[in-house]
This record gives C-alpha cells, structure tokens and sequence, in this order.
C-alpha cells in the first residue's frame, strides 16, 4: 500500500465515526510509523501495518459504496424473502 500522507483524515474501520488526522511520521526500528491525533485523544503512533490494516482514508471511505446494506436485502428478496411466520404451512 501507498505510504499516506501527512494531514491525511482516515477513518476506523469498526467505527467510521471516529476521525483521526496524520500529523506526523517516523521511521523506528526500520518500520514505518504514523502519528496520529482525533479530536478528543492525544497523539499516537501506530505501525503503517496497524494503520493499513484498521484503518481506511478518507478517498477509499468515499469511494465504497453506501448501499450495502440494500444490496444484502436485494439478494434476500430474490431469494424469496417472505413476511409472516416462519412456521405457517
């Protein structure tokens, strides 16, 4: 992956609502690694790997597609969704 850069907003994964903003990079032990800073935390590092692999920029947040969900429930109507109770013969 891409290295990111600084000023870069990315979003976690399991919690799209948390923002975070890279404010900074460092090289430890030969390892990439990325400072980061939310609103209501104090900075810190994590590894490019704990980045690439928690987290999504904000370009890939905006590119996926928001309507996952609908195509889920497409695919169970086609299956033949029906209301009612399950045990009904």
């Amino acid at each position: 992956m891409a290295e990111i850069d600084i000023n870069t907003k990315i979003f976690r994964k399991d919690n799209l609502d948390i923002v975070y903003s890279i404010t900074g990079k460092k090289l430890l032990n030969g390892i990439l690694h990325y400072k980061l800073k939310s609103d209501n935390s104090e900075e810190i590092f994590l590894s490019e790997h704990a980045v690439n692999d928690r987290f999504v920029t904000e370009a890939k947040h905006c590119a996926q597609p928001k309507n996952s969900v609908s195509r889920l429930f497409t695919k169970i109507i086609k299956n033949g969704y029906t209301i009612g109770k399950s045990n009904e013969k």
